[in-house]
């Protein structure tokens, strides 16, 4: 649900859906064929095992779903007393829905809370959108509306008018690993995988939570594989001024066509564009070129430089079946999943913490 390097970087911790594999590891896992033990579905019989394996814990009654984020920077005092930059945060973007899509449409409930009651949760910029050549704004915390399509989960995500889909995810597999033991035995993947290793750092040889600390019963996260539905068009400033709302910065505005527009030097991706480096199309209804190469985001993006209004605007484009993908936070190659971990290993993250 964080936006890390580029507009796919953070798919915000929306829920999402499932390859009714329900994999065993560090300590439990279940069947492929019903939902997972740890958790109560709906049972319902209309519904294919990977929609009950999502309601599972989508379900308000079953929790909802947590995504972690955090950037945390520390100090220590000559004494030894850690302190914490007031730019830190390390936060949950939390998930539910109030009843089984198979009764139709539902509306997601989106909230954003510290885990950590010593920090706050930073002002996000909300992302654009092009859509049939309007711009349009997606909220802080997300709209969202949660359906059903053929055997899997879809979620669309709204913009601020609650009624433009400004981008449309495709659940295809949902594996849950159930939790026991201390959390400093947490699986290698919960780690590399998720801002839950963040607090396995030290600083001067002070552990950020309690090393004694175990995981609630219950406790478990889940990995999702997710891709995306239909060409999605990022937008956003391509010089100063920064804007934060629908009418956004052009690379120009003498130049009205994308022939006469290059070569073009960005400095954000420190490249020269030339003409023949991409191809001329049509792109959530303008005239736009696309990069044949994508950059050098988790989830493959491509640049976009569109004609709009007698000048030439930027964004990035990410293609119709695209898989969202996570860079590893130790570097290396970017994973096909993300993780969220459910309501009681959330609240056994929050009560180790030391700060």
């Amino acid at each position: 649900m964080k936006y890390k390097g580029g507009f796919s970087g953070k798919r915000h911790a929306i829920v999402i859906a499932l390859s009714a594999v329900l994999a065993a590891g560090c300590g439990g896992g279940g069947s492929s064929s019903s939902p997972n033990p740890l958790f109560n579905g709906s049972g319902g019989s209309n519904i294919s095992a990977v929609q009950q394996a999502y309601e599972s814990i989508a379900l308000a009654s079953n929790g909802g779903l947590h995504y972690l984020s955090g950037q945390l920077s520390f100090s220590t005092s000559s004494t030894g007393v850690l302190s914490l930059s007031p730019s830190s945060y390390f936060y949950s973007d939390n998930s539910s829905i109030p009843a089984s899509p198979a009764n139709g449409a539902q509306t997601v409930t989106l909230t954003q809370t510290s885990v950590a009651s010593t920090l706050s949760v930073p002002s996000l910029t909300p992302v654009r959108y092009l859509v049939n050549g309007s711009v349009f704004v997606r909220p802080v915390p997300d709209q969202a509306k949660v359906s059903y399509s053929g055997s899997n989960v879809q979620e669309n995500y709204l913009a601020t008018d609650g009624q433009t889909v400004v981008e449309t995810l495709l659940g295809t597999s949902y594996t849950t690993v159930s939790l026991s033991g201390l959390l400093s035995g947490a699986p290698s993947e919960l780690v590399s995988d998720s801002d839950f290793g963040l607090l396995t750092d030290s600083i001067n040889g002070q552990s950020l939570y309690n090393l004694q600390a175990s995981w609630q019963a219950g406790s478990a996260y889940v990995k999702v594989v997710r891709q995306v539905v239909g060409n999605t068009l990022g937008v956003g400033d391509c010089v100063a001024p920064a804007t934060t709302g629908t009418n956004i910065t052009p690379c120009s505005t003498t130049v009205s066509t994308l022939e006469n527009f290059f070569p073009y030097t960005s400095t954000t991706d420190g490249t020269t564009y030339q003409l023949a480096a991409g191809q001329i199309t049509t792109v959530a209804g303008v005239r736009a070129w696309v990069a044949n190469t994508a950059l050098s985001t988790a989830t493959p993006e491509y640049r976009v430089f569109y004609q709009s209004n007698g000048g030439i605007y930027t964004g990035a484009l990410i293609k119709d079946g695209t898989p969202l993908q996570v860079a590893p936070s130790g570097g290396g190659t970017p994973t096909n999943f993300y993780i969220f971990l459910n309501s009681a290993a959330l609240q056994s993250v929050k009560s180790a913490l030391n700060f």
